[in-house]
């Protein structure tokens, strides 16, 4: 999807999303999101396919949550010199999950994986407190978790406007509880003026970035159609 960036995708029968993770091939090999603990199988083979996972040195971690980073500690235990790359608030949690200690990244550090260099955005409540975003700024691409998705198991690269997808998948489900949070996370990529949005859920989008941007800039956050506690109290 860029140079030296590869998109692995999982569908889990039954989810209405399917699950994307990145690996960027460099000197410093490194995985962007784990996905489940459960899918690790799949995963890893799929990461067998671009590099050996033993030689796996970072895994960035956007935020705390089973798709994200479930499979965090199997990578680890897999790749003995890799460490889980966390928020500063995601440093209250991992320590107690990790099998080793991750490191913690402030709001605009950098991390050189060799020909790549990555950014890394705290974007607190976008939309796990511990969120954060990473961007590579040789290609520009963000790696941006699980802002800019959509439902459904669409083609790898976008094809078309998904502006109705997205905002329609974020109204049903309430992500966001906060303008604030979610205005700064939109002010600090939009600085950055990325080139591809590399999203967790549905097509990496490589056009349309900054109407995708305005959009979510549009959105009525804090709403939500959808009520968990409901459809966890319907008898099976």
């Amino acid at each position: 999807m860029a140079e030296d960036i590869f998109r692995i995708n999982v569908e889990i029968p039954g989810s209405p999303v399917s699950y994307s993770f990145f690996v960027i091939r460099d000197e410093q090999p490194t995985l962007v999101e784990t996905g489940f603990a459960a899918t690790f199988g799949d995963t890893v083979e799929a990461v067998r396919q671009i590099v050996d996972p033993t030689t796996l040195r970072h895994v960035v971690i956007p935020h705390l949550e089973g798709d994200e980073s479930g499979a965090l500690n199997r990578f680890l235990q897999a790749a003995p010199g890799a460490e889980a790359v966390v928020s500063p608030i995601g440093m209250l949690t991992h320590p107690d999950y990790a099998i080793r200690p991750p490191r913690p990244v402030e709001d605009g550090a950098t991390l050189e994986l060799g020909r790549h260099r990555l950014r890394f955005l705290t974007t607190p409540y976008v939309h796990q407190w511990d969120s954060m975003l990473a961007f590579d700024e040789t290609t520009r691409t963000l790696f941006s978790s699980d802002l800019f998705i959509e439902g459904g198991s669409g083609p790898a690269l976008a094809d078309g406007d998904l502006t109705d997808a997205m905002l329609g998948l974020y109204t049903a489900t309430g992500f966001f509880p906060s303008r604030a949070h979610l205005d700064l996370a939109l002010d600090k990529i939009e600085a950055l003026r990325p080139a591809t949005l590399a999203c967790h859920h549905g097509s990496v989008k490589g056009d349309r970035v900054d109407a995708y941007i305005r959009a979510m800039r549009e959105l009525e956050v804090a709403c939500v159609d959808w009520n968990p506690l409901e459809m966890m109290a319907e008898p099976a």
